[in-house]
């Protein structure tokens, strides 16, 4: 009798259905790649720097995927994120963009180097996706080479755009992120050559 009962009850379970909803599948994140290049070009430095991380408002200095159907107004993607604060996830890949190089054998963030020759400083102007005559990622990054102190050797602004192939999250990130690894190239090479040139004068 009592194995009865059991059967009864291990059928009836199995025919119950949930009535539960299904959990929404989790947001993609998305990453910040570093720039590799196909050869290294010149001779090693003999000076070392300390790459702070960037600067950025609250529109930017967040993990959501940010833009702009008009002037001054920010949204974000539904759907995907970036894996960290954008500003965190761009210091970090730049400084590996930096040893990729294989030029500067002292380069790291000003935690882990705390003590260099230059600081690059970094300020994320723009980093979303803008809906003005079709869809573009805009990435702006103002950059000044310093003493870490009140020197500045060098200062410039690196703006790129490049066209979404889709309006959703997915693709703004990898289109942001093709901008970020143009801006991190342009920016490498700019620091590189800014750095040599205030050494060659000291």
């Amino acid at each position: 009798m009592k194995k009865l009962l059991v059967g009864v009850f291990v059928a009836l379970l199995q025919g119950c259905v949930s009535v539960l909803p299904e959990a929404a599948p989790a947001s993609a994140r998305y990453l910040v790649t570093d720039f590799a290049p196909a050869q290294t070009a010149g001779d090693a430095v003999d000076w070392t720097l300390g790459v702070e991380e960037p600067d950025a408002t609250l529109a930017f200095n967040t993990a959501k995927i940010a833009l702009s159907r008009e002037p001054a107004r920010i949204e974000y993607y539904a759907g995907g994120e970036w894996v960290d604060r954008a500003p965190r996830l761009f210091g970090a890949s730049l400084v590996r963009s930096f040893e990729n190089t294989g030029l500067i054998r002292g380069v790291g963030s000003r935690t882990t180097l705390p003590v260099s020759t230059y600081v690059l400083q970094t300020d994320i102007r723009n980093l979303s996706v803008t809906h003005g005559g079709g869809l573009t990622a805009r990435v702006a990054v103002f950059a000044r080479l310093t003493n870490g102190r009140s020197v500045i050797y060098a200062s410039k602004l690196f703006d790129v755009q490049s066209p979404v192939r889709a309006d959703n999250a997915g693709a703004a990130a990898t289109a942001l992120n093709e901008g970020l690894q143009q801006v991190q190239r342009d920016l490498v090479e700019w620091t590189i050559a800014e750095a040599n040139r205030a050494n060659a004068k000291r």
